[in-house]
């Protein structure tokens, strides 16, 4: 495997992490209206509505924390199976992404 495939991988690890933090920001809450919603429409109570918010936001948790570690887990099989690759992989996928964060906030005068 070249250094700029392992960058990729390791660019697709990392997006996998963002991706998977984003839906932790807006899943939780959002299962967590709905529960409290759906117990507060069909049970009338405000203890039914405590529940099922956290089990919504539980569930949601779940799955999000659960994407999360896995794409740890890929990279860090990636750093294990490609030790001596891995770090100018890791450095490469660290200057695209400066550029691209360079270029995108550059100033036209």
């Amino acid at each position: 495997m070249t250094v700029a495939a392992l960058a990729e991988r390791i660019a697709a690890c990392e997006a996998a992490r963002e991706r998977a933090r984003r839906q932790i920001l807006t899943l939780v809450p959002v299962l967590a209206l709905a529960g409290a919603g759906l117990g507060l429409l069909l049970f009338g109570g405000a203890g039914t509505a405590l529940a099922l918010a956290l089990a919504g936001a539980a569930f949601g948790a779940a799955s999000a924390g659960l994407s999360l570690v896995l794409a740890r887990r890929r990279q860090a099989r990636l750093a294990v199976e490609h030790p001596d690759l891995y770090p100018a992989a890791l450095e490469r996928y660290r200057m695209v992404m400066a550029t691209e964060r360079a270029g995108r906030y550059k100033l036209y005068c």
